[in-house]
């Protein structure tokens, strides 16, 4: 796609032959526009290093559409991939540094391979590989073989390997995974950092869920399929966990883990730890305002765009306040779609009789109806005609919510269908919703104030 860095659609790679064949990838749709940071995450075996290695033109497309650079890759002649490589910046796990040569020299061959034979005077090579080794710290290294140096120093030259012939692309599998954390988060906040200076998009598989935060994205890999990272962690959290319980249940748990080898005991603290550090990063972002603003927003548009698409004149979003016995308005739209607060009581209108039965209705004539409330419609004389109103469930099931459209546009009242759309879409801003108000809990946001819904309380809009 056109801007695009990278573009797959429905990409699919197996290994083996026969009965063995076994597909590693299945049906992967990735979009990286210049500058992003995507971060590849996902367990052994999930497809990660086979997807860095197609994209980067070292293993041949089988099945599906992948494009770098503009270039289709699928049936690509060798050529094609041999530029292809030429324009991206590799860095992998094992340094892969010439031990016969020194840091430079090690960094200025990163320069001639992808020179394509127009190699720059040697001055200048040396000029602009120390300027690489002092951009990732390590100017006072530059004539030390690899020997002489640590594993984070020998990582941060193969960075500056990758990076010096300003590639627009940089593939990074496992960068830091034979690292402390201080080395590892070095390397990453480097590779960041310079690729965000030249512009360059990374795309970097790794199991390190420290460095997750330089990502722009986080792309999560399981069985060769992208799930959400949500999903990924709920799911080795729910299988880790979920044994831990069973055991907590029959009384084993505490012997189990006293009779731990040390370093058994070491591998499982590890793992738990993990992976309640990885449940707590998700709990953070989740509290953060700007998070909750976005919700909000999401909220807002889903909620107006699914009246635009039922073609109704208003749409208005109720929460239900059981402890109060009323109605709020979550999104309430007007003839402008200017923003209106609304409480009314739940034992009023035809929203509250849906919240209270469960049940949904479809009005043809709401004037005909016994629990229609006309107040709005005599304060404002807008001429209310029909109402569909169906109610919102979360995950337990209890009705918690009510979502209703007023006045079918271009006919006298809503159809089946329209019911089985609005269905379909309210099922989807019940999640959204549900999300939005577990998150307005743990923030102590408080309902609508009394003084700011005082003009339509005991009304309703329909």
């Amino acid at each position: 796609m056109s801007g695009m860095i990278v573009s797959a659609r429905a990409l699919t790679h197996s290994y083996g032959t026969g009965a063995l064949r076994q597909e590693v990838l299945s049906c992967v749709d990735m979009r990286i526009p210049p500058g992003e940071v995507v971060v590849v995450t996902g367990p052994s075996g999930s497809g990660k290093t086979t997807l860095l290695t197609l994209i980067g033109g070292l293993r041949t497309v089988e099945k599906g559409s992948l494009c770098v650079f503009g270039n289709e890759l699928f049936a690509a002649p060798e050529r094609t991939l041999t530029a292809l490589r030429k324009r991206i910046g590799y860095v992998f796990q094992a340094q892969n540094l010439i031990e016969s040569l020194t840091a430079v020299e090690n960094v200025e061959l990163g320069m001639v391979l992808a020179a394509n034979g127009h190699t720059a005077p040697a001055a200048a090579l040396r000029t602009r590989a120390l300027a690489m080794l002092d951009a990732v710290g390590l100017s006072d290294r530059a004539h030390h073989f690899p020997r002489q140096l640590s594993g984070g120093e020998k990582q941060r030259v193969a960075v500056a390997r990758a990076l010096v012939p300003q590639p627009q692309l940089i593939l990074a599998d496992e960068p830091t995974a034979a690292l402390d954390r201080d080395s590892g988060r070095t390397v990453a906040d480097v590779l960041r950092r310079l690729a965000r200076q030249s512009g360059a998009a990374i795309v970097l598989a790794t199991h390190d869920n420290r460095i997750f935060d330089i990502a722009d994205r986080i792309v999560t890999l399981r069985d060769g399929r992208i799930v959400s990272l949500a999903s990924a962690v709920l799911s080795t959290t729910r299988h880790l966990f979920g044994s831990l319980i069973e055991e907590n249940r029959r009384g084993e748990l505490p012997a189990r883990i006293r009779d731990l080898a040390p370093q058994a005991f070491s591998d499982l603290l590890a793992r738990v730890t993990q992976e309640f550090s990885q449940l707590t990063e998700m709990v953070e972002l989740a509290t953060l305002d700007a998070f909750d603003s976005m919700l909000e927003q999401i909220l807002e548009a889903f909620t107006l765009k699914t009246g635009e698409l039922l073609q109704a004149e208003r749409v208005t979003l109720f929460l239900i306040d059981v402890g109060g016995q009323e109605l709020w308005s979550k999104v309430a739209q007007t003839d402008k779609r200017a923003k209106l607060e609304i409480r009314i009581p739940m034992t009023t209108g035809i929203a509250g009789a849906v919240a209270r039965s469960g049940v949904r209705r479809n009005v043809a004539d709401a004037y005909q109806d016994k629990w229609f409330n006309r107040v709005v419609d005599q304060r404002t004389g807008f001429r209310t005609r029909s109402v569909l109103c169906m109610p919102l469930t979360d995950r337990a099931g209890r009705t918690f919510a009510v979502v209703e459209l007023i006045n079918r546009i271009g006919a006298a009242s809503f159809s089946k269908e329209d019911e089985q759309r609005l269905e379909a879409f309210g099922g989807k801003l019940a999640a959204i919703l549900e999300a939005w108000w577990l998150i307005n809990q743990r923030l102590h946001v408080r309902t609508p104030s009394a003084k700011a819904s005082a003009s339509v309380i005991g009304s309703e809009p329909a």
